[in-house]
């Protein structure tokens, strides 16, 4: 009852939106979520936090209507020690008679933060993994979709949610379904957009099609005439977040753009991204919706199995190879500091033959800054040197006595 009622109320006054999908957006929210601010995103961490307020900024920015009881976008879950956020908005629809029956997409805002191992981060410990296709795309799709619909809304509402904790095991969307926040028994259909920036070949992954009965017949023509070149799959689970809606005996379907060599790395950078090539998704998600929208229920079939690309496994294979082979790389520049309180790191080690014996370090230096890094600690200085190879040059500034010197170290 309290959910229809807060559908029925009419949208405040709003400034106006956008009536296409547009790269200028897009560039605009990728451009947030991966940088460096957000420290990779991690779930229950800072970074993590700065990306669920932004999502929820934006559903407000849309209108959206809040679906919890006390007005918030943002749905706490705890995951370990931490608190992480989903984020839930809702889009009511132009039929009365449509209002308790809704259709869903969503995609998760987390990623692997400052190298996070739980997380699933491949890069070096404190490397920032700013996961500009791992998932800020499918987090601005979302974002991009909410608008578009506000300028355009269907007779169905629409949920759109963006969760945390995906990269923990689909912790969010689990926590989601399973909250009772969610009308999951209304959900006609649910649509995951993960990874959907980096399009290669015009080559796109939908998972998810046998999750329902009618979806072929009502797809399968608009699939045909797209210039996209679609591998479709009917199974319903897949290494993401559509699989606790299919788990919940929701029709899911699944967007992919398949892994490439910058998965889980910290170099899934902004620059990457295939702005018009994930516009040409979103316009087929956009007409997926429309299509949905014209049908009264639809009937859940469950069609369980890993619903991937036919190249996923020989591409991760390859991944994992170029992994292993940059860890061999990993450069060192072999000393040790300790903290003095309100003077910073002071080394207390240089190693023998090390690149800061070479530099000419000393016992009793202290290291001011790394590449223009301030290292007032130890996690600064890990970062600061997180992502240096062998044979890389860096400068440290550094305080002798009371003399200010620059230095040049060659990692070994």
């Amino acid at each position: 009852m309290l959910l229809s009622a807060i559908l029925l109320l009419s949208t405040p006054a709003q400034e106006p939106v956008p009536s296409d999908l547009r790269v200028v957006d897009l560039k605009t929210h990728i451009g947030f979520l991966s940088s460096e601010e957000l420290e990779g995103r991690e779930a229950g961490k800072r970074g993590g936090h700065l990306a669920a307020s932004y999502v929820e900024n934006q559903f407000r920015r849309y209108g959206l209507k809040p679906i919890t009881k006390d007005g918030s976008y943002r749905i706490p879950f705890q995951l370990g020690e931490d608190t992480a956020y989903n984020v839930v908005g809702i889009l009511p629809g132009t039929d009365p008679a449509m209002q308790d029956v809704y259709l869903a997409i969503g995609g998760h805002h987390d990623h692997a933060g400052l190298g996070s191992k739980l997380s699933g981060a491949m890069g070096f410990p404190y490397e920032i993994h700013n996961g500009a296709d791992d998932n800020a795309s499918g987090t601005s799709g979302v974002l991009e979709l909410a608008e578009y619909f506000t300028a355009h809304p269907l007779k169905h509402p629409i949920i759109f949610m963006t969760f945390s904790g995906e990269e923990r095991g689909l912790k969010g969307s689990e926590a989601l379904v399973e909250s009772g926040v969610l009308p999951n028994e209304k959900i006609m259909a649910m649509i995951n957009l993960d990874m959907i920036g980096r399009l290669q070949d015009e080559a796109l992954f939908i998972g998810g099609l046998g999750t329902a009965a009618e979806l072929h017949d009502v797809l399968d023509p608009l699939f045909e005439k797209s210039k996209l070149d679609l591998e479709l799959d009917d199974r319903g689970e897949a290494p993401s977040d559509n699989t606790n809606f299919f788990h919940a005996g929701i029709p899911a379907l699944f967007m992919f753009t398949n892994i490439h060599e910058d998965y889980h790395m910290p170099s899934d950078d902004a620059d990457k991204i295939n702005y018009v090539g994930e516009v040409k998704i979103l316009k087929l998600t956009r007409d997926v919706l429309v299509l949905l929208d014209q049908q009264k229920s639809l009937t859940f079939v469950n069609k369980g199995g890993m619903g991937m690309p036919e190249s996923f496994m020989p591409r991760m294979s390859d991944h994992y190879r170029r992994i292993s082979a940059r860890k061999k790389l990993k450069g060192k520049l072999g000393l040790r500091v300790t903290v003095e309180e309100e003077l910073g790191l002071v080394v207390n080690t240089v190693s023998a033959g090390s690149a800061a014996e070479a530099a000419g370090l000393e016992v009793g230096d202290f290291v001011v800054s790394v590449n223009g890094t301030e290292t007032p600690d130890m996690n600064m200085l890990r970062r600061a040197l997180a992502a240096g190879l062998k044979g890389d040059e860096i400068e440290l500034r550094i305080l002798r006595g009371s003399t200010k010197m620059v230095l040049t170290a060659v990692l070994k």
